[in-house]
């Protein structure tokens, strides 16, 4: 009976993710990050100087040891992380039964998880936080006088602190707040002599900073082998001064919504009027596209706690799930600080006491709290939140209800409202999470019978509506570029490289309004000039929810380059693919020039001649000239007019796919909230 929670956590698992482990691909997912970046250090890239890994290298040095046998394969990836978020269940099941003293309770943990894993191609994100929160827990039921064990679970603790750490560097930080004030915490401990409860929490942190230098040195000692000791430190304090100055930027943002209630400011770029008083939303060519050129980088917005009084339901139910979280994190925050805080009063507090046990259940799941409410409040966010969310909720509430006769109404009345709530919000959730992949449910699966086969393993079903889309710019590219060409995807799209098979030389595939350096177009501008990507893909959707998060608005000077030196070769919805009027890859057997007043466009082939000619010359390809970088200004905003047709070569212009017409976002069954975005 011991094992049969975890058998059935094990099959749900295989059947679940066995039944949509193939279904949907998503251009600008963290799949294709994973995939992409994992390939340009097999290939011999370097972490940091040649590609900027974005989280930490424990990420996608994995893959790459996948990759040494499965080859670049973006299912085997995928296959990858649902292996991790299995893991999850299970510690999730092993946490909520050493804190209920219940498997089965555990075991309905465990199968939540499964079904709501968190945002695909993330759950190293939960796992580390269900792994942390799991040896914390642990070390509570270990008597601090059997110092082997205490230390050896000390040891274990840091190693899994170290790990964290090489996968994402703010979650390790924040955990090593928890592990501080775990050892701080000791000290009050009545089942040890004061000069035990010292010698404890001394040789408990020399524990945990050995179990970190375990965890570190297999990645630390290749690294500094091959130049990078500097790189690899400044990883960690470059995140210190991250958190610093991303904290002091949100909180400038708040500050206006603090005045007027709860909840983020619009960016004020979106109720811009122009001279001619239209609104900046919609005139990409007016005061909007200024602001994002000069420095318009708000992130992502949150809703608003009185849009849960809007209409659309959708936008009501994500600004609920927002907020509904602070309930649960105040209520058993503040019952474990009074009860932790009277229990140190009474002199009889132990380390297995529950007020304790609420403690470290809360801090667990706040560490991916931030990321989420703070800087991406959407859908993926939130779904990668929820995992640890669940395990501290589900735990808790059992702790809070009481059991027996003698405990007064009042207390049973307040669990089972909290109880109530809970349910509520899971139930709320679960609605929200199936009705979109990038919660990283079984809604990958809904209406995509469409087969598409990629390079590199994407061999995935699509609705037709994304099999066209795919398809469309699949063929663009492998008709336009070779394997040696680049293909550039902006502002962030990184599955595209991957399902193409092309490189790319950019050092970080994302970029947006708010990421973007102060130099960016220049920069950009420069890279196009010199290197001749031969194909580039722009999408112009709205990446951070506003008009300004627009690639045409902030990335205005990029856009009017290509434009000029590069040629429409396809548009499907947001999406333009933009191509050399001389592609790299070998072209087919130039034609004989056919006689026109006025140059073809590159939609419609040139009729053949009607009698045989001798062929003509060849025509050298033609140089795109080297401009000086547009300065960012609305004067080099292009307008919105149809793209201009390039003058004809010898070589014939690769046909331009035509996408159906629709009103939906490309790729998706139905129309997301504005600015989700897995990162």
């Amino acid at each position: 009976m011991r094992f049969v929670p975890v058998l059935v956590i094990l099959v749900a698992a295989i059947a679940y993710y066995g039944s949509y482990w193939h279904f949907w691909f998503n251009p600008h997912d963290e799949g294709g990050t994973a995939c992409l970046i994992a390939q340009r250090l097999m290939h011999g890239e370097r972490p940091w100087v040649d590609v900027e890994p974005g989280y930490n290298i424990g990420w996608f040095y994995p893959i790459v040891g996948l990759f040494h046998f499965t080859g670049v394969n973006f299912l085997a990836v995928r296959a990858w992380f649902f292996l991790l978020a299995t893991i999850t269940a299970l510690l999730g099941c092993g946490i909520v039964s050493r804190v209920t003293g219940s498997r089965w309770w555990g075991m309905v943990t465990g199968l939540l998880l499964v079904v709501f894993p968190g945002s695909q191609f993330k759950d190293y994100i939960p796992l580390a936080e269900a792994a942390n929160t799991a040896c914390l827990i642990h070390l509570l039921y270990i008597d601090p006088k059997m110092r082997r064990r205490w230390l050896g679970w000390f040891v274990l603790g840091g190693v899994v602190l170290g790990l964290t750490f090489l996968v994402r560097v703010e979650l390790g930080y924040f955990f090593t707040a928890i592990w501080a004030l775990l050892l701080l915490v000791s000290l009050f401990d009545r089942r040890a002599s004061i000069g035990g409860r010292f010698a404890g929490l001394i040789l408990g942190a020399l524990a945990v900073v050995f179990g970190v230098v375990i965890a570190q040195t297999p990645a630390y000692v290749p690294l500094r082998a091959h130049g990078l000791e500097k790189e690899y430190w400044a990883e960690y304090l470059d995140w210190l001064e991250f958190l610093r100055a991303s904290l002091h930027t949100r909180v400038a943002q708040e500050k206006p919504a603090l005045a007027a209630g709860l909840g983020a400011p619009q960016t004020a770029a979106s109720a811009t009027p122009t001279a001619d008083g239209s609104d900046a939303a919609s005139n990409p060519t007016a005061a909007t596209v200024k602001n994002a050129a000069n420095g318009e980088r708000s992130v992502l917005p949150r809703k608003p706690l009185s849009s849960i009084s809007n209409k659309g339901w959708r936008e009501r139910i994500l600004t609920f799930l927002t907020y509904a979280p602070i309930v649960g994190f105040g209520v058993f925050f503040i019952i474990g600080v009074i009860g932790f805080l009277m229990s140190v009063f009474r002199r009889d507090f132990a380390l297995t006491a529950v007020p304790l046990e609420w403690l470290l259940l809360i801090g667990g799941s706040l560490t991916t709290f931030p990321q989420f409410f703070f800087f991406r409040p959407d859908r993926p966010h939130l779904s990668e939140f929820m995992p640890g969310y669940i395990i501290a909720m589900m735990a808790s509430a059992w702790l809070l209800w009481p059991r027996g006769s003698k405990h007064p109404v009042v207390r049973r009345l307040f669990a089972g409202l909290v109880s109530l709530f809970l349910i509520g919000q899971f139930l709320i959730f679960a609605v929200f999470a199936m009705q979109h992949p990038s919660s990283g449910t079984i809604a990958a699966r809904f209406g995509r019978k469409a087969r598409f086969q990629g390079e590199n393993g994407v061999r995935v079903h699509t609705s037709k509506k994304e099999a066209a889309i795919l398809q469309g710019v699949y063929d663009i590219v492998m008709k336009s570029s070779g394997p040696d060409d680049y293909l550039i995807c902006y502002p962030y799209m990184p599955g595209y490289n991957v399902m193409t098979n092309r490189r790319t030389y950019l050092h970080n595939v994302y970029v947006d309004n708010a990421t973007r350096g102060s130099h960016w177009s220049e920069n950009t501008i420069r890279d196009l000039e010199e290197k001749h990507p031969a194909v580039v893909i722009i999408d112009d959707r709205e990446i951070n929810g506003t008009p300004a998060s627009r690639f045409t608005h902030w990335g205005a000077p990029v856009y009017a380059f290509l434009k000029k030196h590069y040629k429409m070769a396809g548009k499907f919805e947001t999406v333009e693919v933009f191509t050399l009027p001389h592609p790299s890859a070998t072209p087919e057997a130039p034609a004989a020039p056919a006689p026109a007043p006025t140059p073809i466009p590159p939609a419609t082939p040139a009729p053949a001649a009607s009698t045989p000619t001798a062929p003509a010359p060849a025509t050298p390809a033609p140089v795109v000239p080297p401009n000086p970088p547009p300065t960012e200004s609305p004067a080099t905003t292009p307008a919105p007019s149809t793209p201009p047709v390039p003058a004809p070569t010898t070589p014939s212009a690769p046909p331009t796919a035509t996408p159906a017409p629709s009103t939906t976002p490309p790729g998706l069954p139905e129309a997301p909230p504005a600015g989700e975005s897995p990162r």
